[in-house]
């Protein structure tokens, strides 16, 4: 790979206190990088951790556009991503389009846009088809863009680990022999900043990220094996989805089931030799014998 471009202006995060902002922003700081944080609340425990690796933290509305144009003003480069559980979906579509405008008006040498796997099929999941339009508007400016369009976290599986320790089972409404495909935060992070750093190889190009490729079962045998406990996996119907999780997630999860995920580890690790499979996910995350200890 040709040498690393060093940018003489920050580069801003996006979403800088959540997940993969918050990866992205300190997987830059590591390797000496300006960083520029954007975040509405610059007082949050998050934000003031980045402030102490060196960030610069700055307050940012993504519905604001006047507040977003003065926080990339002099930014030599993006990150962009939008969470649509936080807001909702019209929110997402949105605060992904002002902050597209605010980046093409401002100067802004590269946009890399973290969007969702298969976001590009007319999938009818309002969050895909959001994240998918944001990614057309990306795809349609002057200005130079990469696209990355990550398969389900591994660190959702945090959400569910208590829940999953007590009760001995895995429930999710994918049928158990389903291709599931996911990547971790930390990998999209270090893909992200590859792509910063190699502008002449990144520009104009697009790529699904998946570290792991298995199904329900093979899923729920990594967990069992690494947390030292017999679990079971448990189909649950699409209407207990619905129940619990809400009608936009079961619409992604139906989606994924009959058609699955794009991408692949074998691709993602020629750029990323250390990208992490879901056992090895499971063990950096701490879930192990004393896993069950900590959490009760």
């Amino acid at each position: 790979m040709s040498n690393t471009k060093v940018h003489d202006r920050p580069i801003a995060v996006a979403g800088a206190t959540g997940k993969q902002g918050g990866a992205v922003a300190k997987r830059l700081l590591a390797r000496g990088h300006k960083v520029r944080a954007l975040t509405r609340s610059p007082d949050k425990p998050a934000a003031q951790e980045l402030a102490a690796k060196g960030a610069e933290v700055v307050r940012a509305d993504l519905e604001d556009r006047i507040s977003l144009d003065r926080a990339l003003a002099g930014a030599g480069a993006l990150f962009s991503v939008q969470d649509f559980l936080e807001a909702g979906v019209e929110a997402e579509l949105r605060q992904g389009l002002n902050l597209t405008e605010a980046a093409a008006a401002s100067g802004i040498e590269h946009i890399v846009y973290s969007g969702a796997s298969t976001m590009d099929r007319n999938t009818a999941v309002p969050h895909l088809d959001s994240k998918w339009q944001v990614e057309t508007r990306v795809r349609a400016l002057d200005t130079p863009w990469t696209v990355f369009r990550p398969a389900a976290f591994m660190d959702n599986w945090e959400w569910d680990r208590r829940a999953i320790l007590e009760s001995g089972v895995v429930r999710y409404p994918i049928r158990p022999d389903t291709l599931y495909r996911q990547v971790a935060v930390a990998d999209i992070a270090a893909m992200a900043v590859t792509a910063f750093e190699h502008p002449e190889i990144w520009t104009r190009h697009i790529m699904p990220l998946a570290g792991d490729v298995s199904t329900m079962d093979e899923i729920t045998a990594t967990l069992s094996r690494i947390t030292g406990q017999t679990l079971r996996y448990e189909q649950m119907s699409w209407e207990q989805c619905v129940a619990e999780q809400g009608e936009e997630l079961m619409l992604m999860y139906r989606y994924f089931d009959t058609f699955g995920m794009d991408g692949g580890p074998a691709y993602m690790r020629r750029f990323n030799p250390d990208a992490m499979d879901f056992e090895t996910y499971l063990k950096s995350a701490g879930w192990g014998e004393d896993t069950k200890a900590k959490t009760v």
